[in-house]
């Protein structure tokens, strides 16, 4: 304001407080000290936030190097166990089949025991590499085009034997039509998929069914995997997706397993600019489902 706006100003403040002329200086340099303290506390708020800015940003950085130290650790110390634990898988393979006539019952089983805990080992050392790929960002990925239904098809192949033996029934509800091309990474969505058709088998018990369904969904192919099984209770099932976590009812029915697949399905299905959820109910089954974009073929 100009000097003859601040006179008006005064004058005003005058008349209606019936301010004296010391008694408005008093008011005005009252104000003007509040003023200057609210610039300081201001600056001082500011400067502590930069402060604590600072302290989380070293934090943050500090974890990241934390984190990668880690990863850099379970990658080697995975690959440096993968080595004999696959001498061991082949001495154990060795024993079984060229010695097959000249064992008794009990060394064979005790020989297959031991091959099943070291497969086992070797799985989750590959569940761990796979994890550390991720999130390291080093995961590749071969894109090609092709039908879902196709890699459905075949999945199922491979789990007939299974299904067979736990008597559980498994379907793939073929669509009537053809859904549009997905490009996907093939060996990566398989993964996806076996992984939830392997849990919906070791958690359906005899007699229960496992669907497989897609469907095209607002220019997204949905992939559905349905079971009659033990369901996810529902306190655990915002974990669902976690690192290394089961549900307490999975564990009792199944002791073994690292609690990655869903961890790993859901960073794949990321990766594909798509989306994976369920719905559960504990005792009733659960439907795991996933998108994946759909592509033009000739682009």
């Amino acid at each position: 304001n100009t000097y003859d706006d601040y006179d008006q100003d005064r004058a005003l403040l005058e008349r209606s407080f019936n301010l004296s002329s010391k008694e408005f200086m008093e008011l005005n340099n009252r104000i003007a000290n509040l003023l200057e303290n609210l610039k300081v506390e201001k600056e001082s708020v500011e400067r502590k936030v930069f402060e604590r800015t600072e302290e989380l940003t070293f934090a943050n950085d500090r974890l990241l190097e934390l984190d990668k130290v880690k990863t850099d650790f379970i990658s080697v110390a995975a690959h440096q166990l993968r080595t004999p634990l696959s001498a061991i898988k082949w001495t154990f393979s060795l024993l079984i089949e060229e010695n097959s006539e000249n064992l008794t019952l009990e060394q064979r089983s005790l020989l297959l025991k031991g091959y099943e805990s070291n497969e086992r080992l070797i799985n989750l050392i590959n569940d761990m590499l796979v994890v550390t790929r991720i999130e390291s960002g080093k995961m590749q990925y071969n894109l090609s085009f092709i039908h879902i239904e196709d890699l459905i098809d075949s999945i199922l192949l491979d789990f007939a034997g299974q299904a067979h033996v736990r008597n559980v029934t498994l379907a793939f509800e073929r669509p009537d039509t053809q859904l549009q091309y997905v490009n996907i990474d093939p060996e990566k969505i398989r993964a996806v998929i076996q992984n939830l058709v392997e849990n919906a088998l070791n958690y359906t018990t005899n007699g229960g069914t496992i669907t497989l369904s897609a469907k095209l969904e607002n220019n997204f192919i949905k992939v559905f995997v349905k079971d009659s099984g033990i369901g996810i209770p529902a306190h655990q099932q915002s974990s669902i997706f976690n690192k290394f976590f089961r549900a307490d009812n999975a564990i009792k029915v199944q002791t073994d397993g690292s609690g990655l697949g869903l961890f790993v399905s859901k960073s794949i299905v990321n990766m594909h600019k798509g989306h994976i959820g369920f719905q559960s109910t504990e005792g009733v089954g659960s439907t795991f489902y996933f998108t994946i974009p759909c592509a033009d073929a000739h682009t």
